[in-house]
């Protein structure tokens, strides 16, 4: 991958940009809607990888990796209102911004966004080093 040109690693803004992407390219924005780039991202993500077994969709048995999104309706929130077709919502409308809590094999990483378990300026400090490593 080309130094200069980075990711955001944001999988909303994934999501929003394979819509979009491909109503652009084929003048048809449904060709991927929403409901097929959240599946992408989730379920069919999980397929690709071998794990649909263990991750990619809520059910007994597999790994309960969630996050909660903020959808209060407030002026920090105004690109979602109104929230008439939530899975659209969230694809064209939100980012990891929103996100309000992580689960993670059921643990709870981050809650109302404060991480809990891990230092941030550490984790900050230690991925610089690897970015300067890199350069």
């Amino acid at each position: 991958m080309d130094k200069d040109h980075g990711s955001n690693l944001d999988m909303f803004e994934a999501m929003r940009v394979s819509c979009l992407i491909q109503g652009g390219i084929h003048e048809n924005e449904r060709r991927i809607g929403a409901k097929e780039a959240f599946k992408m991202a989730t379920i069919n993500g999980a397929k690709l990888l071998g794990l649909e077994k263990k991750v990619g969709s809520i059910e007994v048995g597999k790994d309960a990796d969630l996050i909660l999104v903020n959808v209060e309706e407030n002026l920090e929130n105004i690109t979602r209102i109104p929230n008439s077709n939530e899975i659209a919502n969230l694809v064209y409308n939100t980012s990891g911004k929103n996100v309000d809590t992580t689960i993670v094999k059921g643990n709870i990483l981050m809650e109302n966004r404060m991480i809990k378990k891990i230092d941030v300026s550490q984790v900050i400090k230690h991925c610089k080093g690897i970015i300067k490593r890199m350069s």
